[in-house]
């Protein structure tokens, strides 16, 4: 069962006991249960295929939970750390891909000016490097690429977030860029889940972590010393 809004105005993204088994029978979640309140950001971790996948996607609104239940607000940005594959068509022109975020919604004849006066305006607050609207997504570098996609999910979505490895394959200027834009830039406050597969990252943007281990998921206590690294491997591991 998906509701469009949270019972409690603090919580914007919830899981009830919920697990997701795919379409070969392996169970990816199983009976989790968390949430996000407005103005966090909730870091996840884990090893590849831990369930970390699944998890974002829920939240996000891509995939529906095998059972249990997923509360989030009607829109939800996400940021999939394959841009290329799962966020843009290069073919298509900057304004054509903000365009796309309303896919499924809009009702009736596009207003091309409109949207284009947009993407114009989201371009230069969010400082993507791009000459015009019309350009190709695909003409834009890597790191503007990701700028523009981190820039469309966060106006069409205001009131959650989910990043998935969202400075993959970007230098070290740009990624930094990518993580100030997601954390920092909002008239509101959103609900942010924040996953990398780099654990220091993870750890500068989060408020709280929770670690995947084979579809479970459980939060990882701040250790006393900031430096100490163990508890997230352990809990990474199962070995806790």
């Amino acid at each position: 069962v998906v509701r469009d809004s949270p019972a409690d105005a603090g919580i914007v993204l919830s899981l009830e006991h919920a697990s997701f088994v795919d379409e070969r029978g392996v169970t990816r979640l199983d009976d989790v249960s968390l949430s996000v309140r407005a103005g966090e950001v909730l870091g996840v971790i884990g090893v590849e295929g831990s369930g970390q996948r699944e998890l974002l996607r829920l939240l996000a609104g891509r995939l529906e939970p095998t059972r249990g239940k997923v509360v989030r607000p009607a829109r939800v940005g996400f940021i999939p750390e394959d841009r290329l594959h799962d966020a843009l068509i290069p073919s298509l022109s900057l304004t054509e891909n903000l365009a796309l975020a309303d896919a499924g919604r809009l009702r009736g004849l596009v207003d091309w000016t409109d949207v284009a006066e947009r993407t114009r305006t989201m371009l230069g607050a969010f400082d993507v490097r791009a000459d015009h609207p019309q350009l190709p997504a695909g003409a834009l570098s890597g790191g503007n690429q990701q700028k523009f996609v981190v820039a469309r999910e966060r106006t069409v979505a205001a009131e959650a977030l989910v990043a998935e490895n969202p400075t993959r394959g970007l230098d070290l200027r740009a990624a930094t860029r990518v993580r100030s834009e997601i954390r920092e830039r909002s008239d509101t406050a959103p609900a942010i889940v924040y996953h990398s597969a780099d654990l220091d990252e993870v750890l500068e943007v989060a408020d709280r972590v929770v670690a995947c281990f084979q579809g479970r998921v459980r939060e990882v206590p701040r250790p006393t010393d900031p430096t100490d690294r163990t508890p997230y491997a352990r809990a990474m591991t199962g070995a806790d």
